[in-house]
Formats: structure tokens, C-alpha cells, sequence
């Protein structure tokens, strides 16, 4: 398995092509890796399809995982794990598109 802080897309130096606009948000969120098991996090840039997430650089993640994000609502959307760099990661929504 590669180290946690590194990045996950087969080639980091290829630029992710976006579908929507990001908005610069701060929000705050949690990522749910168990019934019982919740990892704060903070939502920095958020587009219909995606969101880019500052997490603690050492926390595991799986490929995909349930994000929780407080916004003027609470909504949950399935999370895709693009790439991954120091303490942010890039994320796909697999679910419904978010509206920032």
C-alpha cells in the first residue's frame, strides 16, 4: 500500500479534469468510516461534482467513503478519493451533484 500522504492517482503530474466550477467555501464536515467512527474535516472548495478537503495528513482513507457536509443543510454525499497531497485531498462525488 503507498504511504497515506501521497498521492493516489496513478500519475500525480496529470491534471484532474473538472466538469463544474470550484467555489471557495469553508465548511465544515465529517467523513464516516464506521458506524460509530467520524473524521473531522474541513471543505475548501466545493463544485457540483467535487470537493477539494483538508484532513490530518496520516488519516487512512478508503477509495470511497460517506461525506457529511454542513453547509446551510445537512447533506450526505457518496466521496471518491482523486488524489491526495500533504493535508488536502481531492474527492468525485459518486451521488447527486452538491450545490455550493
Amino acid at each position: 500500500m503507498a504511504d497515506a500522504r501521497e498521492a493516489v492517482l496513478p500519475n500525480p503530474a496529470v491534471p484532474v479534469a473538472r466538469t463544474g466550477r470550484r467555489h471557495r467555501v469553508v465548511q465544515q464536515g465529517r467523513i464516516v468510516l464506521g458506524p460509530e467512527r467520524l473524521v473531522a474535516c474541513t471543505v475548501r472548495d466545493l463544485s457540483p461534482r467535487g470537493a477539494k478537503i483538508r484532513i490530518a495528513p496520516e488519516q487512512a482513507l478508503p477509495d470511497t467513503f460517506p461525506l457529511v457536509i454542513a453547509a446551510h443543510d445537512l447533506r450526505t454525499v457518496t466521496a471518491r478519493l482523486c488524489w491526495r497531497r500533504g493535508d488536502f485531498i481531492g474527492v468525485a462525488f459518486e451521488s447527486e451533484p452538491v450545490r455550493p
